[in-house]
């Protein structure tokens, strides 16, 4: 018998997400006790892109999809 193992994707995208959070707001209060709502959004959302992408990889397509050019 073959055992196999799968990732909780939702749990890795949770705690990426959770982990994007606290690195945003941490960076956005870096230089500044009281940064611009503007500036935390930013921070946050450029945070847990980042940590998201660490853990997931994007295509145009997915493999099943994807055409030999």
């Amino acid at each position: 018998m073959k055992d196999t193992v799968m990732a909780n994707c939702y749990a890795v995208f949770v705690r990426a997400v959770e982990e994007g959070i606290a690195y945003g707001w941490n960076r956005a209060h870096k230089h500044t006790a009281t940064p611009s709502p503007e500036a935390i959004k930013e921070a946050i959302e450029q945070a847990v892109v980042n940590e998201v992408c660490e853990y997931f990889n994007f295509s145009e397509f997915p493999p099943e999809e994807q055409q030999d050019e």
